[in-house]
This record gives C-alpha cells, structure tokens and sequence, in this order.
C-alpha cells in the first residue's frame, strides 16, 4: 500500500527548509535547506522555492507526495497564495505565488503563517494531548500561535486578531520592539561604543557570568510577561513554548517571564522550550493533511 505523505515547507528571509513528511509524522529522508531567495527576481524566487520542493521530492520512493504545504511570514493572503510583503519577497508582491509554483510542481499548494504552522508542529510532535497552548518565536522578529483542540485559532475575542502578537502595542511602540533579537542587541550595554554584539554573542557572555548580558536577556523575558499578561489571562494556556533562534537562550528569561506573569496575577503556566527540529516545517505538512479533504486545491479553481 502507497503511503500518503506531504511535502512541508518553512520559508525564512535566509534560509528555505522543507522536507517530505508522512501522515504519521515520520520523515522520508532527510529536510533540505537552501539559502531564501528573498530578495531575488520573480524568476529567482519560484526557481528558488521549486528548486527545494523537487529535492525534498527527490527522496521519495514508496510514497505518493500529494500536496505541498509552505509556511510564510505575514502579511500574506493564505487563501490566495499572495504575498504582501515588501520588506522582502518584494519581486512577487500581489502576484498568485500558489498558481505559479502549483503550475511547476503539479502538487496541490496550501499556505500557513509561519507562526502557525510552528505552533501546529508543536502540537502534533511535543503536546500532543494538550488542549490549549501558546507557542511563540523569538528571533529576529517575534511570532505567535494560539493552539486549541489542535487547531490554531484565529478569529476569537480571547486573541489579538489573527493571532498576532508582534505588533501588540507596548510602551512607545510594539511588543516586537522588546521582544527580539534586536531588544537584546539595544539592551546590552556594551562596553565600547563601537563594538557590535548580537544576541547569540550576548546569550554566550550571560552563560560566562557576565551581569549586563544576563540583565539584557532578563529584561526581554520580563518585558515579554507583561506585553503578554493579558492576552494570556484570556486565553488561559496550560503550557507556553518557546522557540526561535533567540528562544534557544530560554533559561537566561524563563525566571523573568515567569516573575512578570506572577506580578500580572496570573496563575503559573508551565513554559517549556520547543524539542529540536524546524517544527515549522511538521506544521505545515499537518495544513497539508487538513487540507487535503476534500482533495482539490484552492489554485485548481477557476480564479
């Protein structure tokens, strides 16, 4: 018997992920990775993205690929297969994106916010069983998902809308503002005015003791906790993961995100760090699966 599976892929503005997965969760073969074709032409970029869709293809042997599920940062129409970005991908803004590669790789093409589909890989790989979470990335910008019943939710008075958190309004600006690599970067004090640190240096400079590296991590966690409170308080999660390439410092803010939540009067929400793997990538196979019943894609329609 032909096993079912879906190719899940997780595009960043530096690298695209993607990998064939099965309705079981198992990978076939290895995930590839290829420098984002970001800021590349209309050409470049659907070259870029097929290119890594057939070589994740390209190990399959006894299984039927039948979709193929990307996860893409917002702002993006995710019914339409239409970019709205112009920070990057600018060369396909209001172009059909699904069309487009559909038309190149034959397979029924579904997107998913990045954040969601991170959230829908914690939820079918690490709590499977948990009713109701929050999943969150941390790097060069901040990500959210509200997970209930393993699905995400979107459009409901407990959340911000469309489940965003980045964009929170905080002090003089946005949650993001606060929460990221870059809040790192500005909190640091650095010694001399010319020297450059990023998050990963500072995140190594706290492990080695070093009080204003561990107060810059500190305060993004506590920062974090209040931006977050109230959000949470009507959400009420039982668990909060973390993830992202900043998320990876977890045990530098836990204590303050969790000092911050207390002080808020929230009751202790258990905060975990994200297993290992581009859970990015099991979230959008997962869109994938979901999106498979009926089985006609969105982009086999007349539009």
């Amino acid at each position: 018997m032909t096993k079912r599976a879906v190719i899940g892929v997780d595009v960043g503005g530096t690298t695209v992920d993607a990998a064939v997965v099965l309705k079981n969760g198992k990978l076939v073969g290895e995930a590839v990775e290829t420098s984002s074709p970001s800021a590349g032409t209309e050409d470049e970029i659907v070259e870029g993205l097929v290119k890594v869709i057939e070589a994740a293809r390209a190990q399959t042997s006894d299984c039927e690929v039948e979709a193929c599920s990307i996860a893409m940062p917002a702002p993006f129409d995710y019914e339409a297969g239409i970019s709205h970005m112009v920070h990057k991908f600018q060369a396909v803004h209001g172009i059909k994106l699904g069309k487009l590669l559909q038309a190149r790789t034959g397979l029924s093409t579904y997107f998913i916010n990045d954040a969601g589909a991170f959230g829908l890989g914690v939820g079918w790989l690490q709590l499977s069983g948990i009713e109701r979470f929050v999943a969150l990335t941390i790097g060069t910008g901040l990500g959210g998902s509200f997970i209930e019943d393993g699905k995400n939710v979107e459009q409901d008075t407990r959340i911000p809308l469309g489940g965003e958190v980045w964009d929170l309004p905080y002090k003089d600006g946005i949650l993001e503002d606060y929460v990221s690599a870059r809040a790192v970067v500005a909190a640091y004090a650095t010694p001399k005015p010319d020297e450059q640190r990023s998050a990963q240096s500072i995140a190594y400079l706290a492990l080695q003791g070093d009080p204003e590296a561990t107060k810059a991590y500190e305060t993004m966690g506590m920062e974090l906790g209040r931006g977050l409170a109230a959000v949470l308080a009507h959400f009420a999660p039982e668990k909060i993961i973390i993830g992202g390439k900043v998320g990876l410092s977890l045990k530098l803010f836990q204590p303050a995100l969790q000092q911050a939540l207390t002080d808020a009067g929230l009751p202790r929400i258990e905060i975990l760090q994200a297993r290992e793997g581009n859970l990015a990538i099991w979230g959008a196979a997962r869109h994938a699966f979901d999106s498979l019943d009926p089985k006609v894609s969105k982009f086999d329609r007349a539009s």
